[in-house]
Formats: structure tokens, C-alpha cells, sequence
């Protein structure tokens, strides 16, 4: 990695308290870095006068731990000031796109992996491979996921794992028991949502519902197939979208699940506001770490599950790690330096971590993990045990998706809304999501 610090340099810096879709809203060309982050960004530069602009998608738990992190940041070095700029994910990307259309894009940037292509690609990440003020090391092993062309657009946070929560509390009330998350199937999974609901007279659903590329993802895998190539490309059959969105259109027609509007509804609502969030659904598809801000707004026991698979076994399930969001820096940046002093601290300062603990992820650097280890809640470490537990199991690693495709959750979902509503058959809206895929692939 060029530019790296020196133990040196990175010495000093700890002393100091930091040590351990987008198309441009309309515009066809690439953002255009600032004059200022064209060069190695100095890890002397590091505190020196700036003032960053920061965003990051969010929830109540997330908000507050942030705000505690950054205010400790600006307090032990005053001539930094941080503009938090939080918001929803359902606006976030769009807002990003704007922003960086009309130059005002954040200096530091929360950063998902679907987009990472997407804004490295056209010119708006800064590779961070310069920026002298960052410790890369000990998150080395993860430093490929935010790669591309050689540069590196993102630093993993943590890793997750797609997963299934379970609210205990609302089994009981339905006289339903939690399935054995090894073994059981799809069939499986369709017939406890039923009961759920049944056994809820009306008070709770069974499942709330995504649809979006994670979960299409998991499903072609059971069936030998996946979204993209490592070359790129398409990597799923029509057939294997039209297996999905049977099984979809299935669950609906069930009772087990939520309606089709409260579909529409729950997918852009915040955390305290979907129906699992207010206990109206005993299952949620989720990230693992995002147990925690659920659990809080529920207030139930949560547990979390493996995804069914069609075989009836945990190593056929489809189950991947992904780095649960990046730290990325605007390529407009004024202050590469300064930006980067700031991520520093969010992945390797002992007591930043020991306020955000695993809610962004479980980290990647073992002694941030096993600094955070014994402070977490029972749900943080519901979310470390489970990626224990399913380390073993994982058999593959999906591509990172290719430039073009960051709307691809959203197409899933709208076609998904077809089908729920009768507007088009399982086949069909297959057909359509495979022809969208392809066009966004070349159009790129």
C-alpha cells in the first residue's frame, strides 16, 4: 500500500488520540476531484484546521453512538470541526448522487458495497491508498473488498452476514416454537410464518419482507447460481428469478406475511417504524448486526437464524459475508489528510470502538474485537456468536458488484411489488428483472 505510515509516524498519531443510482443527478461525466486530493494526503496534515463534512445512513442507535464518537474526536483536537449529515437509506443514495453532482459531496462517507463501484468507478472516491493519515493495517485481510483497479475506494468497517431474527417474545404468544435454523426448508419457513399469524389472532404477522438482491442472492446459490460473474457479468437464469418469485408469491398468498401495502410500506420505513420494529412481525430478514437497533426498538427477545435453504442443511444455504458498509473519502475533498485522521479513529481507536461497539459491524482488526468483546450487550454478542457459528459453513464469496448495478435491490423490489399484486406472474416479472439487469450492465 503506498503512503503507508511508518510505526513512527503512526506513534506520533497516537499520541494525539487516533493511533490504534447513480448517475450524477443528470450528469454524464465523472466528479472531479480537488486539487488538493490529487496528491498523497501528509499524515502531518492530519489535525490541522479543517472543518469535514460527514454522512453516514442511519438509526437511533447508530445516531447516538456516532454523535458521542465525533464529539470526543473534536473535543481532543479542536481545530477539526464535523458536520454530521445522518439520514435514512431509503434517501440516502440519492442525496449522495446530488451532492456529488453539485460538488458539496461529503468529505467522509459511509459507504455500501453495492455503490462502491458505482462512485469509484465515475471518479468520486478518493483512493485512499494515499492518504499517509489511515493505518490500513490492521484491517489488512479486507482491504481487497473495497479494491478495485488498484485503488482503494473503501475500508471495511466490520463484516456481517444476512440472517433471520426471530422475536422469541411473539413465538410464545403464538404457542409457535423457533425452528431449528440448521435444517429447516423453505417449505419449513412458509409454514411457521402461517402459524405465527394464525396462533397471533390478528395482533402480529409472520414475516416482514425485503426482496431485494441480498435475499435473491442467498436463493440462486441453493440453486447453483448467483447475480453476477467474477468477470462482471450476468450470472442467473430466468428460471432461477422465476423459482424465486414463485416462492415469493407463495408467502403472500399464505397469510403468513405482511400485505402487499404494508410491503410498499416497510421497506422505506425507519427501524422504529417497520413491523418488526413494533412488534408486528415475529421475523425479520436483517443483517446480523442490526439485531441490536431492532431489539431496541421491540423490546423483544431476538435470536437470529440462519436462512432456510431448499435442502434442509446450513452448508447449502447460500450464506456470504459481506463487509457491512466502508469508510470512503470524497475525491473533492479539501482535506484528504484530515479526512483520513477521521476514519482512523472510527477503525482503530480503542475507545471510539468501545462506543460503537458492533453496531456498524463486527470489526476486523482483532484488537479492536477483543478490546469491544466483553462490553458487548447480549444482542452485540448475539451478532459476534453468530458469525462464529456460521464460519464454518460459508463455501463462497460473492463478486463485488459490478459497476451499473447499485439500483438492483430497488429493481428486485419493484418487481417483486408485480408480482405481490398480481400486476405480473412469477415468470414474467423474471424476465423483465433479467432484461433490466442486463441493460444496466451495458449501459455501463
Amino acid at each position: 500500500m503506498s503512503q503507508q505510515l511508518s510505526r513512527r509516524q503512526f506513534g506520533a498519531l497516537a499520541l494525539t488520540g487516533i493511533g490504534t443510482t447513480f448517475l450524477l443527478a443528470g450528469c454524464g461525466t465523472s466528479a472531479t476531484p480537488s486539487a488538493g486530493s490529487t496528491s498523497t494526503a501528509a499524515a502531518g496534515d492530519a489535525f490541522k484546521k479543517a472543518t469535514l463534512n460527514f454522512s453516514w445512513w442511519t438509526n437511533p442507535v447508530r445516531s447516538a453512538n456516532t454523535n458521542k464518537m465525533v464529539q470526543a474526536y473534536t473535543k481532543a483536537h479542536r481545530p477539526i470541526t464535523v458536520n454530521q449529515q445522518p439520514g435514512q437509506w431509503a434517501t440516502y443514495w440519492t442525496k449522495l448522487s446530488t451532492q456529488v453532482a453539485g460538488q458539496t459531496e461529503p468529505d467522509v462517507i459511509q459507504m455500501d458495497q453495492a455503490y462502491i463501484a458505482e462512485y469509484g468507478g465515475r471518479g468520486a472516491l478518493l483512493d485512499m491508498s494515499t492518504v499517509a493519515s489511515i493505518d490500513t493495517t490492521p484491517v489488512k485481510s479486507s482491504l481487497a473488498d473495497g479494491t478495485l483497479g488498484g485503488k482503494l475506494y473503501g475500508i471495511p468497517i466490520g463484516e456481517t452476514a444476512y440472517s433471520i431474527c426471530a422475536n422469541k417474545t411473539l413465538f410464545e404468544k403464538a404457542g409457535v416454537d423457533v425452528p431449528d435454523d440448521k435444517t429447516w426448508t423453505w417449505d419449513d419457513y412458509l409454514s411457521i410464518c402461517k402459524k405465527l399469524a394464525s396462533g397471533s389472532n390478528g395482533a402480529f404477522t409472520g414475516t416482514n419482507w425485503y426482496g431485494g438482491d441480498q435475499d435473491l442472492q442467498i436463493w440462486l446459490h441453493q440453486r447453483g447460481e448467483q447475480l453476477y460473474t467474477d468477470k462482471g457479468k450476468i450470472g442467473f437464469t430466468t428460471g432461477g428469478v422465476t423459482s424465486w418469485l414463485t416462492m415469493v408469491q407463495k408467502l403472500f398468498a399464505s397469510g403468513g406475511s405482511l400485505t402487499p401495502d404494508q410491503y410498499t410500506n416497510d421497506i422505506v420505513a425507519s427501524t422504529q417504524q417497520t413491523l418488526f420494529g413494533t412488534n408486528k412481525a415475529a421475523l425479520a430478514w436483517l443483517w446480523n448486526t442490526q439485531i441490536t437497533s431492532y431489539q431496541a426498538a421491540n423490546k423483544g427477545d431476538c435470536v437470529l437464524l440462519r436462512p432456510p435453504s431448499s435442502a434442509g442443511s446450513a452448508t447449502k444455504n447460500g450464506l456470504y459475508f459481506k463487509p457491512s458498509m466502508y469508510w470512503s473519502i470524497g475525491s473533492q475533498t479539501k482535506y484528504p489528510a484530515q479526512a483520513g485522521a477521521l476514519i482512523n479513529y472510527f477503525l482503530n481507536d480503542i475507545s471510539a470502538n468501545k462506543i460503537q461497539l458492533s453496531e456498524r459491524g463486527v470489526p476486523v482488526g482483532a484488537a479492536v474485537v477483543a478490546a469491544i468483546k466483553p462490553l458487548l450487550s447480549k444482542y452485540d454478542q448475539n451478532a459476534v456468536d453468530y458469525l462464529e457459528n456460521i464460519k464454518s459453513e460459508i463455501k463462497w464469496v460473492p463478486p463485488v458488484p459490478p459497476k451499473g448495478t447499485s439500483t438492483v435491490a430497488s429493481v428486485s423490489q419493484r418487481h417483486t411489488e408485480d408480482v405481490i399484486f398480481r400486476r405480473a406472474t412469477p415468470a414474467a416479472a423474471a424476465a423483465a428483472f433479467k432484461t433490466e439487469v442486463e441493460s444496466l450492465l451495458a449501459s455501463n
